[in-house]
């Protein structure tokens, strides 16, 4: 047997040991980045939906506000009517 032969078998025998988990592993890591990149979107989507909730509150705390300022005008005028 000569170098040559000896060199191709052994790769022949190699190459399965060590090519297979190289491509099973490279499917398990993009799947893994996946699974990263859309649990990131997901949380950029809750993170923006609470910044609209956030909103949402500060609009209805403003109207509530006008509303106090409206009823203290009238409570005040009733006051000042009945005194």
């Amino acid at each position: 047997m000569d170098l040559t032969a000896i060199i191709t078998g052994s790769i022949a025998i190699v190459s399965p040991f060590v090519g297979l988990p190289s491509v099973v592993l490279s499917f398990i890591y993009k799947n893994s980045r996946n699974k990263r990149e859309k649990e990131i979107e997901k949380i950029k989507y809750q993170k923006e939906i609470l910044e609209l909730e956030v909103k949402k509150q500060d609009n209805q705390l403003k109207i509530f506000e006008e509303e106090n300022k409206e009823l203290d005008k009238i409570i005040n005028g009733e006051q000042k009517n009945g005194a």
